[in-house]
């Protein structure tokens, strides 16, 4: 029992005058625990709690896949100077396990996983640079090669897998942590944004004036159909982080060449069995799609971009059948294995900007074929 709880024993780390809290949401039995999922929810600055709340919604779902041998960790870089972070918390009814007034540091990260009984996945939710890795706090950045990944060595489960959900992860670090870790390692090849449910139960990225959702649509207060029980949207029980449908342009540049999904990186020798499908498989079913929803729906869903014109995804939906050679995402699809990208690195500004040719629709449909045949790793 000491090696299961022994993760409540958390030491504080010096640091600048940030905060963090590590919470469920709800009381674990951990006699029954076998393994973790580990949310790990940058800070917010403008985008206020949506990177708590994506954790929340995603911890929700394994929650319920997993009712009694996963357990569900969150781990939240508070903002700067919020002493009422953890009463957010408090509020919405989680269980707090640690609160602390130092920042979520890499070293924090670190020695909370390493205490942890065994884990089957780690999800970023957070500000992400192409070569720098996820901003967990400000200053902070949890890359391939800045974090003592390969000191994990063990930790991790059958099956087990990791989820970059934050902008251009996909070109660089999940590659890398792919490749030290041994393991599948889910990645973004563009800017990525957060989706909400709105009333025709429906996920839409919730900016204005970008056609991203129907006019005048309303977001829903409830969680409907995601769930076995509805959750209040409040809560965060209605959110998610999913990549958009054009090429990056941002704080760190223009890409001419991208992915409206999150690529799966199996960067190891075998990559075509079970070693990289199971997490794959895993990493997609987890992806919060409405419930009783056939594996092709899930894929779809996982792959396909919403906006508030409807043929936007009847579209995908065609192109990855093999029945339309139309197209939905404004720029270069980039060319991908599962052990990378092929992009051309050339000078921009702030940083290195990637180029490339066209793949065309030939790999989204490679690798909804792909996607497909990971069905039979579903438990």
């Amino acid at each position: 029992m000491k090696k299961l709880i022994v993760f409540l024993v958390l030491a504080f780390w010096a640091g600048q005058a940030s905060a963090y809290t590590i919470f469920s949401l709800k009381p674990v039995n951990w006699s029954k625990v076998k393994s973790v999922d580990v949310f790990i929810a940058g800070y917010g600055e403008e985008l206020g709690l949506q990177f708590l709340y994506s954790a929340i919604t995603r911890a929700q779902k394994h929650d319920e896949l997993y009712p009694d041998s996963r357990a569900q960790l969150i781990l939240w870089a508070k903002e700067d100077g919020k002493k009422s972070d953890e009463g957010e918390i408090r509020r919405r009814g989680f269980s707090v396990i640690k609160t602390s007034r130092w920042k979520l540091s890499d070293k924090v990260i670190f020695n909370q996983l390493k205490r942890l009984p065994s884990i089957h996945s780690i999800h970023f939710f957070s500000h992400n640079a192409a070569f720098a890795g996820a901003a967990v706090q400000k200053s902070e950045r949890i890359g391939a090669k800045n974090f003592p990944w390969d000191e994990l060595a063990g930790k991790f489960a059958p099956g087990a897998y990791i989820f970059l959900h934050g902008c251009n992860t996909g070109f660089v670090v999940a590659p890398g942590i792919s490749r030290i870790t041994g393991l599948p390692v889910m990645g973004s090849l563009t800017s990525t944004d957060f989706q909400q449910l709105f009333v025709n139960d429906q996920w839409y990225h919730n900016n204005k004036g970008f056609g991203q959702y129907p006019s005048g649509l309303a977001k829903k207060k409830t969680s409907g159909p995601l769930f076995n029980e509805s959750k209040s949207c409040w809560k965060g029980y209605c959110h998610r982080m999913m990549p958009n449908e054009h090429t990056y342009r941002g704080h760190w540049g223009y890409y001419d060449i991208g992915l409206p999904y999150y690529q799966a990186f199996c960067t190891f020798s075998n990559n075509d069995g079970e070693k990289c499908g199971r997490g794959v498989a895993d990493a997609i079913l987890g992806t919060t799609p409405t419930i009783n929803k056939s594996w092709e729906d899930q894929v779809m869903d996982y792959m396909c971009p919403r906006m508030a014109d409807p043929k936007v995804y009847e579209t995908c939906q065609k192109v990855l059948r093999g029945e339309s050679n139309g197209k939905f995402f404004r720029g270069k699809i980039v060319k991908c294995s599962r052990s990378n990208c092929s992009a051309e690195i050339v000078n921009g500004r702030p940083e290195k900007q990637f180029r490339g040719k066209d793949a065309g629709n030939a790999q989204m449909v490679k690798d909804f074929e792909y996607f497909m045949s990971l069905e039979k790793y579903i438990d």
